[in-house]
């Protein structure tokens, strides 16, 4: 997880959480936690761990919290 736009993922999945009205402690722990399962999603799937990108982690955190929405099941 370090590397180059590793952070601006994180703070862009907060960011979009605030924008969509959550609470900012709420937000916060969501986007963390989004951000880490998605690194570990893509382990799971054989992606990684050396070489993991920021934009394969949007994508994987893009889905995940797709299931969260269509289970009804958030942090």
């Amino acid at each position: 997880m370090a590397t180059a736009g590793m952070g601006d993922v994180l703070s862009g999945l907060i960011v979009a959480l605030l924008a969509q009205g959550w609470p900012t402690v709420s937000a916060l722990l969501a986007g963390v936690y989004l951000h880490g399962a998605a690194a570990d999603r893509l382990v799971t799937e054989g992606v990684g761990p050396v070489g993991l990108t920021a934009g394969e982690v949007i994508d994987a955190a893009r889905r995940i919290f797709n299931e969260w929405v269509g289970t009804g099941k958030a942090c």
